[in-house]
């Protein structure tokens, strides 16, 4: 998380060097500035903060589109002033939090969730020896947050009104049946309110990597990065036609391109012009095995002695998705290990893909 702390008075600039110093040991990327005037003589204090070159309300609007993390020392009035007119989007918007120049509070007060404002609260003042003032009310009830919980299983909110209409059911002591499709675990001991249905058409939360109908009730949770789409092609296939093929296969299978990692293929496709092309348009990465690689990997697979022949692999779509989905924890997505060929291989005209996933394991702490 990259961070900025800004002080006003050179009482807090003392707090914010003791912030800079605990950020940094916590493994944040953090810059302070001082939005005041410098004493002529105080050369240390120049070292460690930066003059804000601007007014606070503009340093402001340039800190939002720079940092993740936004600490103001000083009065919390100055913070809401100054990011009053910068508010976008609760899923976007940096976290801001306040703290006192005698550093006895702390307090998240933008992007408290998803942001993580509450977290770094917490943790700052515990460092700081301070008091973390948590308004949320979800939090402060210890209950479950269906934003905080997307956010640490990399999960996509697809509706905000039912996120929010859930969190304040559950606010409420209302019970909420989560259904999670076959590639997910999850703990044996869930939070207060929520249970496991095996019927997603009865699901308040459904956690799936598919595309589900619009009537279905439930909020759709998609896990990010799950599905990698191997590929196969001779060599020079058009362009519009790998795209076809993808499309299809998309539509066929009901997988939502959101939920998709990326293709994967044998080396030898690495500059398949057609396949680099479909990759730019969607925006995944092409990532590619050599043919020992493939050949290594166990299991039954959809073998072709003529494929064999050409690359020295006897399958190379359901080989390089599996591929692809066991380095799934490379691609900042963690699971447990178990790799799941979702789709076998299908052969279309020059063209052949599979799909394969990562088990994952939610949390729901």
């Amino acid at each position: 998380m990259k961070t900025a702390v800004i002080s006003f008075t050179q009482n807090g600039n003392a707090c914010n060097r003791r912030i800079i110093t605990g950020l940094k040991m916590a493994g944040y990327t953090t810059e302070g500035f001082y939005g005041g005037r410098y004493k002529e003589n105080d050369s240390l204090e120049k070292e460690i903060l930066r003059p804000a070159a601007k007014k606070v309300a503009e340093w402001t609007k340039d800190a939002f589109e720079k940092y993740d993390a936004i600490v103001f020392v000083g009065a919390a009035a100055i913070a809401v002033r100054s990011i009053a007119p910068c508010l976008k989007d609760k899923l976007t918007d940096p976290a801001v939090l306040v703290v006192d120049e005698k550093s006895q509070y702390v307090i998240p007060i933008l992007s408290g969730h998803v942001g993580g404002a509450n977290a770094l609260a917490v943790q700052l003042a515990a460092y700081l020896q301070a008091i973390p003032v948590i308004t949320t009310a979800t939090d402060i009830q210890g209950l479950f947050a269906v934003d905080v919980f997307a956010m640490k299983n990399h999960l996509l909110i697809t509706d905000r009104r039912k996120a929010k209409e859930i969190s304040a059911s559950i606010l409420e002591y209302e019970q909420k049946l989560v259904y999670a499709d076959a590639m997910l675990t999850h703990e044996a001991v869930l939070p207060k309110y929520l249970s496991i249905t095996d019927e997603v058409e009865k699901a308040d939360i459904i956690i799936d990597y598919h595309r589900l109908s619009g009537n279905m009730k439930g909020l759709q949770l998609i896990p990010e990065k799950t599905v990698w789409i191997g590929i196969g092609c001779r060599k020079g296939t058009e362009t519009d036609i790998i795209k076809a093929a993808i499309r299809y296969f998309l539509t066929e299978h009901a997988i939502d391109e959101r939920s998709v990692a990326g293709i994967a293929s044998i080396d030898v496709k690495a500059q398949e012009q057609g396949i680099l092309d479909a990759c730019r348009e969607y925006n995944w990465p092409f990532i590619t095995f050599s043919a020992e690689k493939l050949c290594d990997l166990e299991g039954d697979f959809t073998a072709s002695e003529f494929v064999k022949s050409h690359v020295g692999v006897d399958n190379v779509c359901e080989r390089s998705a599996l591929c692809a989905a066991g380095e799934n924890e490379e691609n900042g997505i963690i699971g447990h290990g178990e790799t799941i060929l979702l789709i076998r291989k299908e052969i279309m005209p020059g063209i052949t893909l599979a799909a394969a996933g990562t088990g994952r394991r939610l949390r729901f702490e």
